[in-house]
This record gives structure tokens, C-alpha cells and sequence, in this order.
């Protein structure tokens, strides 16, 4: 690439060039590619317009790991419906994680689109504090991380 007045080029290897992100990029329009990228942002409810945050869980028995999930679920919606009903979140899973298997452990995700205020922190303090009190998810692990780098 260049370097001050040197001029650069760029070489962009897809299988989509008439995509218009390519052409956006090409034409270094970066108004219209944040205008089109935030307006599908907000249609999706992805960050700004969300939080989101990646309930992920991991252990060696498989059917535990998503009975855990299943359960961590299952009492996140119990708790939005009743003490934290104020709370709008968007939950999808529970489900295996990408890779669902590594290091001969299995994962299971839940991915929750809200706004991580004091109050939706409070809940997944409570919910997560239950879960490790909960001895049948014992061997089971599970974390909780607010805007991921990578979605597992």
C-alpha cells in the first residue's frame, strides 16, 4: 500500500464482487457504507443498538452441558417474566457453540441481545450465582461475556 504521496493499490479477492460492500469499499465511499451498515444494524438489533452477550457453557458430558443451557434458559426467561419483566432481550439458543467440541469438551451457547445496564447486570449475577450453587452442573462450566470479539 502507499505511503504519503506515494500512491497504493489494493487487490480484494472474493466470490462476491458485485456485492456493495466490495463496491464501497473500491470507491472508499465510507458515508454511504456506514449509512447502509447502520441502518442493518439497527433492523437486526446489533451493536450500538444492542449489547450482546454470549452465555457459553463447556463440559465433558455432552447431555449435561445442554441440559445446563437448557436450564440456564429456562430460568432467564422465568426471571423476565416475572422481577426483571422491565428487561427487553432478544435470547437465541440455546444451541451448540460453533465448534462444538474442543479439547474433548463439549459447548453450548446462548447469545442475548440487551442493554447491559445495572439491572441486566444484576440478573446475570443472580442467575449465574444459582448456577454454580446448582450441584447437578457440577462438572459444568459457564461464562458470560459482554460484547465478544468472537461469538463460540
Amino acid at each position: 500500500s502507499g505511503r504519503g504521496n506515494i500512491e497504493g493499490r489494493a487487490i480484494i479477492q472474493t466470490i462476491t464482487p458485485e456485492s456493495e460492500i466490495i463496491s464501497l469499499a473500491a470507491a472508499q465511499d465510507y458515508e454511504r457504507f456506514y449509512e447502509n451498515e447502520i441502518a442493518f444494524r439497527k433492523a437486526l438489533v446489533y451493536p450500538p443498538f444492542c449489547d450482546i452477550c454470549l452465555v457459553g457453557f463447556a463440559g465433558t458430558e455432552e447431555q449435561k452441558v445442554k441440559k445446563a443451557a437448557l436450564s440456564f434458559f429456562e430460568e432467564l426467561k422465568s426471571k423476565l417474566s416475572g422481577e426483571y419483566s422491565h428487561l427487553k432481550m432478544i435470547i437465541l439458543g440455546p444451541a451448540p457453540a460453533k465448534i462444538a467440541k474442543i479439547s474433548n469438551k463439549y459447548r453450548y451457547r446462548l447469545i442475548v441481545k440487551c442493554r447491559m445496564n445495572s439491572s441486566a447486570r444484576q440478573l446475570f449475577t443472580q442467575l449465574l450465582k444459582g448456577f454454580y450453587k446448582d450441584k447437578k452442573f457440577g462438572k459444568v462450566s459457564a461464562i458470560i461475556d459482554v460484547n465478544p470479539d468472537d461469538i463460540m
